[in-house]
C-alpha cells in the first residue's frame, strides 16, 4: 500500500461512484475498480460495498478513510517542505469557521494572513459548527473555531473568547424589558434555531432544562441568514450573539436574555491534541488570536469577551 492507493480511496468514497472518482483522477473506471480490488485484498478486509446505485465505505473503509485524509495532507506538506525550503512559512491552512464567528473574523484573517505570512495559502470552510466539528474530527481541517463549555485549557485548544446570547425578535407578549428577556418569559415564544447537532441548540436546551423548561421550536434552521430574516418577519424569534445583528434597526427587537444569561466559550482547536502543528498553521492560530482581540479592542466585534491569556 502507497500513498496513491489512499487517494485513491479517498477519491472513491467522496466520489461515492467508481467511475466519478475515475473521471476525478483522470484515469479509467476498470483501473480505479482493479485499485481498489488490490487495497482490499492487501489489507485482507473489505472497504467498499459495490451496488447499482455506487459504492458505500464499509466500516473499515470508514476508518480507514479517516486516516487516510490525515496521511495524505501530511505527506503532501512534507513533500512541500522539501521542495520550498524553511526559509519561510508556507503551505495550505484548512481553517473552519462556524458561520457567527466567520461573520466578523474571516475577511480580516484573510488580510492579516496576507499581509503577515504571504506564504501561507488559507482554506477557510464556513457552515454551522456540528459540520465543523465532523470536519475536523475526519482531517480535513487543520484548525477550527469549537465551542467548549468553559475556557478551561484542553489539549490542542486555545481558548479565544466568550460572548453572551440574546434573543432577536419581537415576542408576543411583549416583554417587560426592551434590554433584557427572563428565560422564563421565553417559555412559550417561538423559536427557530440550528438542529440538535449544533452547539447553539445544545447550549439553549440545557439551559430550558436546567429550569424544568422545554424551549419552543417550531423550526430547525441551518442558516443564520435565515434565522435572522424569520425574526425580522415577526414570525418567530431566535437566539444568537449580538455580533450576527449588529447595525440592524431596533425594529428587530435585541435583548440580553437572563434568569440566568446565556454564555458560550469559543476555542481554537487544532487537529491534533498530540503534538505541536507545523509552523504555518501555528503562525495562522496565532493570527486568530491577534486578530480577534484587535476586533474587539476597536468595537469591531461587539459583545465578545477576549480571553487574556
Amino acid at each position: 500500500m502507497d500513498i496513491a492507493h489512499l487517494r485513491d480511496l479517498i477519491a472513491v468514497v467522496e466520489a461515492g461512484s467508481l467511475s466519478r472518482a475515475a473521471a476525478r483522477l483522470h484515469v479509467s473506471q476498470p483501473a480505479i475498480s482493479q485499485r481498489m480490488a488490490q487495497l482490499e485484498a492487501h489489507l485482507g478486509v473489505r472497504l467498499l460495498d459495490r451496488g447499482p446505485r455506487g459504492v458505500v465505505p464499509t466500516s473499515a473503509g470508514s476508518a480507514l478513510y479517516r486516516d487516510a485524509q490525515q496521511l495524505v495532507r501530511q505527506f503532501d506538506r512534507l513533500s512541500e517542505t522539501a521542495a520550498n525550503g524553511r526559509h519561510h512559512i508556507h503551505g495550505p491552512v484548512a481553517v473552519g469557521l462556524p458561520t457567527t464567528v466567520a461573520t466578523p473574523l474571516a475577511a480580516e484573517l484573510f488580510s492579516w494572513t496576507k499581509a503577515h505570512h504571504p506564504g501561507i495559502h488559507l482554506q477557510l470552510f464556513e457552515s454551522m459548527s456540528g459540520y465543523i466539528h465532523e470536519l475536523l474530527l475526519v482531517g480535513r481541517l487543520d484548525l477550527a473555531a469549537v465551542y467548549p463549555e468553559n475556557d478551561a485549557p484542553r489539549p490542542g485548544e486555545t481558548p479565544l473568547y466568550s460572548e453572551e446570547l440574546y434573543l432577536i425578535g419581537q415576542p408576543s407578549p411583549r416583554p417587560r424589558s426592551d434590554d433584557e428577556v427572563s428565560l422564563l418569559e421565553l417559555r412559550s415564544v417561538p423559536l427557530v434555531t440550528p438542529g440538535a447537532r449544533s452547539n447553539l441548540r445544545t447550549l439553549i436546551d440545557r439551559a430550558f432544562a436546567g429550569h424544568g423548561l422545554v424551549p419552543t421550536v417550531v423550526a430547525d434552521v441551518e442558516s443564520l441568514g435565515t434565522m435572522v430574516r424569520i425574526a425580522e418577519s415577526g414570525q418567530a424569534c431566535t437566539i444568537l450573539p449580538l455580533s450576527v445583528v449588529a447595525g440592524h434597526g431596533p425594529e428587530l427587537g435585541v435583548r440580553r436574555i437572563v434568569d440566568p444569561s446565556l454564555r458560550r466559550h469559543v476555542a481554537v482547536r487544532a487537529s491534533t491534541e498530540l503534538y505541536e502543528p507545523r509552523d504555518s498553521v501555528a503562525a495562522v492560530r496565532a493570527g486568530i488570536v491577534e486578530v480577534t482581540r484587535k476586533l474587539a479592542a476597536d468595537g469591531r466585534w461587539p459583545g465578545i469577551r477576549p480571553v487574556s491569556r
